[in-house]
């Protein structure tokens, strides 16, 4: 094993230990080489240091990437040369989660008590195919109704679309599941890693959580059930708003900011505490 450098603090590695575990835990269930993530790695810390760590008005060389990264130039060279250092999924959401979104906010969507309507599967607005030309132009209604349909979203009938989901969570496409996590998680975690780099300095992006141990199962449930009615209201009512923004900035041809706002649960049952992931 490396020596570690002196100026890397033990802290620091145990916080990569935490965050790589539920990771490896996926590539181990998904049986993922662990040469393939660290191939991953040497191409993301080669991208990143072209992105971030780059000198005003000087070549990124290799020599200066491998400083940083600790990686052999030759390694580096033959990243560099594959134009593939880093394969991003695409940062935005598709156009199921989209339109599921736009039929619990956009205006005329919703009843009198701001529930999504059934709506007639053609037509003019409100309709299901009016809803879709919201989102794009160039996706046939029919190919999303379809896609809906065998998520078992909706309701159909001969001739009306009933929406059956509080929001859109991939449940078995493991593309859609993978952007999900992807975008989440790596949103998310830049917060969280600007946060710490910008202290001591105020933390630019919220990031709360609140966090008890012994708990009975009873007691887990009980949170858990208020957490996801609580912060489910909070989510719709700011995509209300952020729709109604994005709205309103449609031509604005300074409009090229994305956001995203997420929320989570997580807790261990007193039966599985012992030999799950560690209690922080």
């Amino acid at each position: 094993m490396n020596d570690i450098p002196d100026h890397i603090h033990s802290s620091l590695l145990l916080v990569f230990r935490r965050v790589l575990r539920p990771l490896t835990k996926l590539a181990l269930a998904k049986r993922i080489p662990v040469q393939v993530i660290i191939d991953q790695l040497k191409k993301t810390s080669v991208a990143v240091c072209q992105e971030e760590f780059g000198l005003t008005n000087k070549r990124l060389t290799d020599s200066r990437i491998s400083v940083l990264t600790g990686l052999q130039r030759k390694d580096i060279k033959a990243i560099r040369l594959s134009n593939d250092s880093e394969e991003n999924l695409p940062s935005g959401a598709g156009p199921l989660p989209r339109l599921v979104a736009h039929w619990r906010s956009a205006p005329g969507y919703q009843d009198a008590a701001g529930l999504p309507l059934t709506l007639p599967k053609i037509g003019p607005n409100p309709s299901f195919e009016s809803l879709v030309r919201m989102i794009s132009h160039d996706i046939h209604p029919r190919t999303l109704l379809d896609d809906l349909v065998a998520l078992e979203y909706v309701e159909v009938d001969r001739s009306e679309v009933k929406l059956s989901v509080d929001a859109f969570i991939p449940r078995a496409d493991e593309g859609e599941l993978s952007r999900y996590l992807a975008n989440n998680l790596g949103d998310h975690a830049t917060a969280a890693v600007v946060n710490v780099l910008t202290a001591p300095a105020t933390a630019p992006y919220f990031e709360r959580a609140v966090h008890y141990n012994h708990l009975s199962a009873e007691s887990l449930e009980n949170l858990d059930a208020l957490s996801r009615r609580l912060q489910q209201q909070t989510l719709e009512k700011i995509n209300a708003h952020a729709l109604a923004l994005q709205i309103k900035d449609q031509g604005n041809q300074s409009a090229v900011g994305r956001f995203r706002c997420g929320a989570f649960v997580y807790y261990q049952s007193p039966a599985d505490q012992a030999s799950k992931e560690p209690n922080e």
